[in-house]
């Protein structure tokens, strides 16, 4: 499945999210709507959550009164082939602002397969624990092309990467693509997103099908690049006390920048 996206990052953030914040205190725990993910570039793992109020587009919430996150990591690392050494490690979540969210993070030395995270909910009032959990799906890893080759715009483009060797629950895989076009201060930019792409290590990307540099103003005189970002994702269990919609997922990803694409 794929989708065609020329929206501009800047408005996406906009219109996906609420700036207005309220104080966690003021509202009941069914209210509450969460956004909770692990993100691994194959060094180490960030734990991010966003909760706001009822939905994805409602306030963001201030945690205030004794309301707080936590994350608990468990990594099993093989020693000598047969045992595993369990290492664990416990951070408190802190906020990070923007202009136009509030989230909680916490950044964790681990990026190996199914590394668990438990992130915890504490509200003070009601003295309850919401409990989410997620696993860290296979590290992702591109394989071809290289970095800085050269393909016609008419020329089959095959992607590789390390193909997941297990799948575990609802694992998608996403390709997400940029390009950019440019002739002296002109610069001509598109998008496109291949959603739950196949993960057995190959994709062709065929230009013209889908028209990423169809356009009356692009010719052989501009430059341009493109670049792939892969996420392989692998949805995890959320609190049932949470607001209706809320999710909890991890996520690896890797990203092939600079790929030079000729045009006629």
């Amino acid at each position: 499945m794929t989708r065609f996206a020329t929206i501009s990052l800047g408005c996406a953030l906009l219109c996906a999210c609420s700036s207005e914040t309220t104080d966690s205190n003021l509202i009941k725990t069914k209210a509450i709507w969460s956004d909770i993910y692990v993100t691994s570039n194959g060094q180490d793992s960030r734990v991010i959550a966003e909760l706001n109020v009822s939905s994805k587009n409602g306030n963001n919430l201030n945690l205030v009164a004794g309301d707080k996150l936590s994350v608990t990591a468990t990594q099993f690392t093989v020693v000598n082939g047969t045992d595993a050494v369990e290492s664990v490690i416990t951070k408190d979540m802190h906020k990070d602002v923007d202009i136009f969210d509030i989230d909680y993070r916490a950044t964790l030395p681990f990026n190996q397969e199914d590394t668990e995270y438990e992130i915890q909910f504490y509200r003070a009032d009601d003295k309850e624990t919401l409990t989410s959990i997620v696993t860290l799906p296979q590290p992702m890893v591109i394989t071809s092309p290289q970095q800085g080759q050269v393909f016609p715009v008419d020329e089959v483009l095959e992607l590789s990467w390390e193909q997941a060797a297990v799948l575990k629950g609802h694992q998608p895989l996403h390709i997400y693509l940029e390009s950019s076009c440019k002739n002296g201060s002109k610069e001509i930019t598109n998008t496109y997103v291949f959603n739950d792409v196949e993960d057995n290590g190959q994709k062709n990307i065929d230009f013209n099908s889908i028209n990423i540099f169809k356009n009356d103003e692009l010719n052989s005189s501009f430059n341009c690049k493109v670049k792939f970002e892969f996420e392989r994702r692998r949805y995890g269990t959320v609190d049932d006390r949470y607001a209706s919609g809320s999710r909890a997922y991890a996520k690896t990803h890797a990203t092939l920048e600079n790929i030079q694409i000729t045009l006629k």
